[in-house]
């Protein structure tokens, strides 16, 4: 089957497979990217099994449109970024792709040296070359019946020797349940900017910031929840 690559991911997962010189891209790419993982999120997170001869592996994907390939039926899944879902689920195996033309088996092995050999990246914040207004729309819509959302900021940043252009992040100030609020967030960006790569951090103002935390509340709120006049 052939292989198309459809986003920078892919094609830096089809380079090291032939090129053992392209790898330690792949490796960087892949931790500072969204997967697509089936299973549950909310809570708690409820991952999806496959088994073969080689052992038990959890089914993961570089674009939603790769679970097609692997499976005709429509079963709940997840965006999650891939460092924080490899961290939550320590000695566990993955399977990127299962069914497509380009696939590949992560050990817990390799997996456990990726997270030691390439630590978390510089964020560096740059100014977009045009403001996302559709994105912040259709943010804005979502948000008014989240009431869990006191307000949300955006800036755009690029992780130094990952990102060749700066992509959105969005800081939530929420009461509760951000990763649920996440993915719905994915959804409702991917519709207003297909194919833009999204990040989304909680900012609690209560708690001990770091000076990037800090810089995002800074920036004026694009969301603000209104307050209760009762």
């Amino acid at each position: 089957m052939a292989f198309t690559p459809a986003n920078a991911l892919e094609e830096s997962l089809l380079r090291a497979a032939s090129e053992d010189a392209a790898r330690p891209e792949f490796y960087r790419r892949l931790l500072n990217s969204n997967l697509t993982v089936l299973g549950s999120f909310g809570e708690t997170m409820s991952i999806e099994t496959v088994s073969n001869e080689q052992g038990n592996f959890h089914p993961i994907f570089t674009v939603p449109e790769r679970m097609k390939e692997f499976m005709a039926v429509d079963l709940p899944h997840f965006a999650i970024a891939a460092r924080t879902l490899f961290e939550a689920t320590s000695g566990a195996q993955f399977v990127i792709n299962p069914g497509s033309g380009m696939g590949k088996i992560l050990s817990a092995d390799e997996i456990a040296w990726c997270l030691q050999a390439f630590p978390s990246t510089s964020i560096i914040v740059a100014k977009p070359k045009i403001y996302p207004i559709k994105l912040v729309k259709a943010l804005c819509i979502l948000f008014t019946s989240r009431m869990l959302i006191r307000a949300a900021h955006l800036v755009y940043v690029a992780r130094e020797g990952v990102d060749q252009e700066a992509h959105p992040m969005i800081g939530l100030e929420a009461d509760g349940d951000v990763p649920r609020l996440a993915q719905e967030i994915f959804v409702a960006a991917e519709a207003a900017l297909p194919g833009t790569p999204i990040e989304v951090v909680y900012i609690d103002p209560q708690s001990e910031l770091d000076p990037f935390q800090k810089h995002m509340l800074s920036v004026p709120p694009f969301y603000q929840r209104a307050l209760s006049t009762q």
